[in-house]
């Protein structure tokens, strides 16, 4: 495999790639005389320009509105007339964005990228009506992408566009390309409508389905390199989380899918942040592992910086803030506004300022001489969520009308600028249909003291139509907090004081859901906290990977070692002696990435090897990182996991394998 595969395409400085972008609209068209003669071409449904306002975003205030409509068309037409092509003898018709690749094209000579076609086929599909032969172009570019088909999976784009009939179905794909070129596609659905010649929106369903689910989803619900990639792997680029492009597949294809997977990059950005940019917000251009890390410098030999903040992930903000945006999921927010705050003060408020690289606490490692667009147009788009920050987004506007430098900068600061001055629409019916459908109730709460004053709460996560945006927490009927997690913290309690707990879920329009079951704990009594009985006690497993995975090494306190079990096997268990009978209430699972799908947490109270085992919780939906489970108080002497159904192809795999009690 050649690893250049999963590179995004190169500025003159570094390589990069740029955000795609996508926010809702509440349309209120005003046209400029200049631009409205051009209007509704090819019978357009959303012509350019839509200029309409976001719920909670803050646009431009310096220049009036018909001027913003007038900075982006005039932009776009510089874009296009050095970068949208049509001179492919071997596919006469097919249209490509001319841009860089890095690494070798195989004897080819590269033009573009599916990363450039789908940057080419978003912008031409919100351009249409002011430029009277977007649906031409939209076609063509179309055309190529389907030329050019994956040599993995032929519902995906290969990465290389060079003109040459073997180049065609000859390359492997990219993520982030693709992700563009499926949503495009519901864009122009929604533009020119599907009865005419391309079906688009049966085109995106395939490609949504066939195409990127079949071969860039993950079973850990996150998002691989390309269709060259792994379906069990934990590597991942968070340039291409694109969530709003990822809710717009689940608003055309019911699938729940893509909603577990903006869940669980949620969850991924939030772990990684608070344990390795807590003060900035930023994440790196690739993160792997679990629980979430940097990729090793110079990972897959992109470049050194892998492990920074660099020309991947600096796309990261526009991709979080657009789902704010769009579907105003507020945890976007959260991320989006620590961004800003940060890179405002490190700028001193100068946009001009911003360079070409950091490290994830801040520190500068960029050396271009000046700003980069694909730096500075994603830190204007994360600041548009906070009215604060107006003068910060006023001087953006004005370096990105005014940047030019190439593809990837051009390409990128086009794509900003349709977004922030409000000419970017969310592909729905009707753009702004009221959300009235709530959440779907939080479901398996369960409730444990941690302390004489603090009982922790988990549950598994709601679902919704469009997002869920947090959740409430009650205790005996009345609100006691929110978190926008699947767990929560209930502190400030009274010893030796029983509790009971419900949750409800909110989504972004305040549909507020049914409760979930109810769960109980009561403090512990403030003289002896709870211990591990498990703690190097002797562990017994059904098998072991190697002597270096033993069963030891769940039971060491050690949160670095882990225990194994052999690949591709059911069932496998492991269990620990707790010397003696215990009364125990609860099981902590620290998972590894191999983690259990379906199991039993079992006890026997044998005295000596034990034989009767009653089962004391069982699931058929784990989902890994970590299991923290409160049981009815039981007598054990040995506490069992028994695992039936892996959650990836290999082995099962703990770190740490805790029992919580007392002395029986």
């Amino acid at each position: 495999m050649n690893m250049t595969k999963v590179k995004p395409a190169k500025s003159t400085l570094k390589l990069c790639s740029i955000a795609v972008l996508c926010f809702t609209f509440i349309s209120a068209p005003l046209l400029s005389p200049a631009l409205e003669q051009k209007a509704a071409a090819a019978g357009e449904q959303k012509p350019f320009p839509q200029q309409v306002s976001y719920p909670g975003i803050t646009k431009p205030n310096h220049v009036t509105q018909a001027q913003l409509n007038t900075d982006v068309a005039t932009y776009y037409n510089s874009w296009k007339a050095s970068y949208l092509k049509n001179n492919l003898s071997s596919l006469p018709g097919g249209y490509y964005v001319k841009g860089d690749i890095t690494g070798s094209a195989d004897g080819y000579k590269p033009l573009g990228s599916s990363e450039g076609q789908g940057y080419g086929m978003v912008i031409t599909a919100l351009m249409a009506g002011y430029d009277a032969n977007a649906k031409t172009i939209y076609d063509g570019l179309y055309k190529t992408a389907r030329a050019y088909k994956s040599s993995q999976n032929a519902n995906l784009m290969g990465w290389v566009v060079a003109d040459a009939a073997g180049a065609q179905g000859h390359f492997d794909s990219a993520t982030d390309g693709d992700i563009d070129i499926a949503y495009s596609l519901i864009l122009a659905h929604y533009q020119w409508g599907s009865a005419g010649t391309i079906n688009y929106l049966a085109e995106a369903k395939k490609m949504i389905t066939s195409g990127i689910k079949a071969s860039n989803v993950t079973d850990n619900k996150r998002l691989n390199l390309g269709d060259w990639d792994g379906k069990n792997v934990l590597n991942t680029r968070p340039s291409d989380w694109m969530l709003s492009h990822l809710r717009a597949f689940y608003d055309v294809t019911g699938d729940q899918v893509w909603l577990d997977v903006i869940n669980n990059l949620y969850s991924v950005y939030t772990s990684f942040s608070a344990s390795y940019s807590p003060n900035t917000g930023l994440i790196s251009d690739f993160v792997v592992g679990n629980p979430p890390q940097p990729a090793p410098k110079n990972y897959l030999n992109e470049f050194p910086e892998t492990n920074e903040y660099n020309y991947n992930a600096a796309r990261v903000p526009t991709r979080i803030v657009m789902d704010y945006a769009l579907y105003g999921d507020a945890r976007g927010k959260t991320i989006v506004d620590k961004i800003a705050t940060w890179i405002k003060g490190k700028t001193s408020n100068n946009p001009n300022n911003v360079k070409d690289g950091y490290k994830l606490d801040g520190t500068v490692t960029g050396s271009a001489s000046g700003p980069a667009g694909v730096f500075v147009s994603p830190f204007i788009a994360a600041a548009v969520s906070n009215s604060s920050n107006q003068a910060w987004i006023n001087d953006g506007w004005d370096f990105m009308k005014s940047h030019k430098t190439g593809y990837y900068d051009d390409s990128f600061t086009m794509l900003n600028m349709l977004f922030i001055s409000g000419n970017w629409w969310k592909p729905a019916a009707g753009g702004t249909t009221p959300d009235t459908q709530a959440p779907t109730a939080p479901a398996n709460l369960t409730a444990a003291a941690s302390s004489s004053s603090q009982i922790n709460l988990t549950w598994s996560a709601s679902t919704d139509n469009v997002g869920v945006t947090g959740y409430q927490i009650y205790r005996a009927g009345t609100q006691v907090g929110t978190s926008t997690t699947t767990s929560y913290s209930d502190t400030g309690l009274t010893a030796s004081t029983s509790y009971s707990y419900t949750v409800k879920a909110i989504d972004a329009a305040g549909n507020l859901s049914g409760a979930s079951n109810t769960a109980t704990a009561t403090t512990n009594s403030g003289t002896t906290p709870p211990s591990n009985l498990a703690l190097n006690k002797t562990g017994v497993s059904s098998s072991n990977e190697s002597a270096s995975y033993a069963a030891a090494k769940a039971f060491d306190g050690n949160a670095t070692t882990r225990w194994a079990s052999v690949e591709g096997v059911d069932p496998q268990w492991i269990y620990v002696d707790l010397g003696s009978v215990k009364k125990i209430s609860q099981v902590k699972l620290s998972w590894e990435a191999a983690y259990g799908k379906s199991y039993k947490i079992q006890v026997s109270t044998d005295s000596g090897t034990p034989t009767n085992w009653t089962d004391v919780f069982s699931t058929t939906t784990g989902n890994g990182a970590i299991d923290d489970i409160s049981i009815a108080p039981q007598n054990a002497r040995y506490v069992r996991l028994y695992a039936t159904a892996r959650g990836t192809s290999y082995g099962y795999s703990l770190y740490e394998f805790e029992v919580y009690g007392t002395d029986s």
